[in-house]
């Protein structure tokens, strides 16, 4: 009833399809209770993880020794366990470092993750601030951790950040400080 050039127009009436005849057997609200379910499972496999807890640590520490005795522990430190220096200034007595791949995981806290995803590795990138305090100094480890976390069923690896269990600046004062002696 049209011509070349011309659209017909949409029937207004709603089509019926029988869905009995194709196989699909809708009953009432069942659209809902699939959705609902559907929910109560996501919400339950993201109630698995756990986030990581804050706490007060200590990361400044005294050192009963001159600021250059100290500055020299310190890099000898670092030199000692090969990690890589970002910025080294004697001056402001601060030395950062890059990202380092993290062996001990009592060092931080990343939480738990959830069932659809899953811990591949932690790092840590930290400074070490020593600075003067009359005749002896001051050492102050400030580290930020990150979990690697990467998603079932994919390749990307993201970040989720961590808090410090005072392990790990611990470790480095008691490394410098036996250094020191």
């Amino acid at each position: 009833m049209h011509r070349l050039g011309q659209f017909a127009q949409p029937d207004p009436r709603p089509r019926r399809v029988n869905v009995e005849r194709v196989g699909i057997n809708f009953k009432e609200g069942d659209v809902k209770y699939r959705l609902s379910l559907f929910v109560a499972v996501c919400l339950i496999l993201m109630a698995c993880a756990s986030a990581p807890v804050a706490r007060q640590i200590q990361n400044s520490f005294p050192v009963d020794k001159d600021f250059d005795t100290t500055w020299q522990a310190v890099i000898e430190t670092f030199a000692e366990l090969n990690l890589p220096i970002m910025n080294m200034e004697k001056a402001s007595g601060l030395i950062t470092t890059d990202w380092i791949k993290l062996d001990d995981p009592q060092a931080s806290d990343c939480g738990k993750m959830g069932m659809m995803s899953s811990e591949v590795g932690r790092r840590v990138k930290f400074n070490v601030f020593v600075k003067r305090v009359g005749n002896v100094s001051e050492m102050k480890v400030n580290a930020m951790f990150e979990a690697l976390v990467q998603t079932y069923g994919s390749h990307v690896i993201g970040t989720s950040s961590c808090y410090s269990t005072g392990k790990f600046e611990k470790e480095i004062y008691d490394r410098v400080l036996a250094k020191t002696k």
